[in-house]
């Protein structure tokens, strides 16, 4: 009986959340600034900004973000090929195999929200983050026991990479010297392979005249603010509002909805690592002027440089507001879910339409958009 009773009170929570998106929605646009004024900590009257050239703010994300990322991804990865490794020999127990998982796949999260440079021309999110994972397909190649680069790379992207690596360690099968075991050692030394590929470069020495490489310089910029839009957009639409959704039409069809991002239980701590790697390209996060040979130049300061102060302030509350709101965030409650994708929306529009105004740049369709 306890049990059923868990069960009902999991229902309801999860059908009170149709109504709560819909009533937050009117509400949350008077209310969702308040969060920030209190969130505000950073004191930027006493900073003078220089103008930064597009190019200096490119390279920073490229070098202190982006880059930075990859190397931690890198470095989480090899631990968890050890630790497969040990635990397919029998001498490391499953939960330490959750966990280094678990630290692996947020990392990735937070390189991946905002898609830029080789991760773009090289679709690396399709290779290695293929969703949904197509089960079968993944059968199939347990079976075959490909073994090394050359017989990996005739895996489809649907039966590998991180869906793959988790689905597997949630299997009941899933035991030491298995099939299933030494699959998942070539898929984590498959994501190794990946992610030593990405590199990103600074966009120094274009090619052509004065005039071409200003143009191709605007574009790279434009390219850049759509992947940061586009980033804000999935984490509201495609991470947090689609999955609720979907949770609240299973529990209308009688099924028990997961409320998760994945078998792991990752959905509240995926969301936070994904603003983790929106966040510090939009606004600052140390109260000093930045300089982008140290640090990365985010999005306000390069307003700010431009003199373009009103939609600097508005981006710095805006932010604040997202990040206070996923703070509150509880799976049990519905409603402050509901404003974290509310806050979400509001920075989008005032990024596509008021900040890309000041900017001079067209929104364009973003790898990052989801169905």
């Amino acid at each position: 009986m306890h049990f059923e009773r868990r069960q009902e009170l999991r229902k309801g929570l999860l059908q009170g959340l149709a109504w709560a998106l819909v009533a937050c929605v009117f509400l949350l646009l008077a209310n969702v600034a308040k969060p920030a004024e209190a969130a505000e900590t950073i004191d930027r009257s006493g900073l003078l900004f220089p103008y930064y050239e597009a190019s200096e703010v490119l390279n920073s994300a490229s070098k202190y973000h982006h880059n930075r990322l990859a190397s931690n991804l890198l470095t989480q990865l090899q631990p968890l090929d050890q630790l497969t490794k040990q635990y397919c020999a029998g001498a490391e127990k499953l939960a330490g195999l959750n966990e280094q998982f678990s630290l692996t796949y947020l990392t990735w999260l937070e390189l991946s929200a905002v898609v830029t440079g080789r991760m773009l021309t090289n679709n690396t999110v399709r290779q290695i983050d293929f969703r949904p994972l197509r089960v079968n397909l993944l059968e199939r190649a347990v079976q075959k026991q490909p073994v090394g680069a050359e017989q990996m790379a005739l895996v489809g992207s649907p039966a590998k990479g991180f869906p793959a690596y988790e689905y597997l360690l949630t299997q009941p099968s899933f035991k030491p010297a298995t099939a299933q075991c030494a699959y998942a050692r070539e898929v984590v030394q498959d994501l190794v392979r990946v992610v030593r590929e990405l590199k990103w470069t600074p966009v120094e020495n274009l090619a052509g005249d004065e005039d071409e490489q200003a143009s191709a310089l605007r574009a790279d910029m434009q390219l850049y603010f759509n992947q940061l839009v586009g980033a804000v957009h999935n984490l509201a639409w495609e991470r947090m509002e689609k999955s609720m959704l979907k949770a609240r039409d299973e529990v209308a069809a009688g099924k028990e909805a997961l409320n998760k991002a994945s078998a792991m239980n990752l959905l509240q701590r995926a969301w936070a690592a994904q603003w983790q790697g929106i966040e510090p390209l939009l606004v600052l996060r140390s109260p000093q002027v930045p300089d982008g040979a140290q640090q990365v130049i985010p999005l306000e300061a390069y307003l700010r440089g431009l003199g373009q102060i009103g939609l600097a302030d508005k981006l710095v509350k805006y932010s604040a507001a997202v990040a206070v709101a996923l703070q509150a965030n509880s799976l049990e409650k519905p409603e402050p879910i509901a404003q974290s994708i509310q806050a979400l929306k509001v920075l989008k529009t005032f990024l596509e339409q008021d900040v890309a105004k000041g900017l001079k740049v067209s929104i364009q369709f973003s790898s990052s958009d989801g169905d």
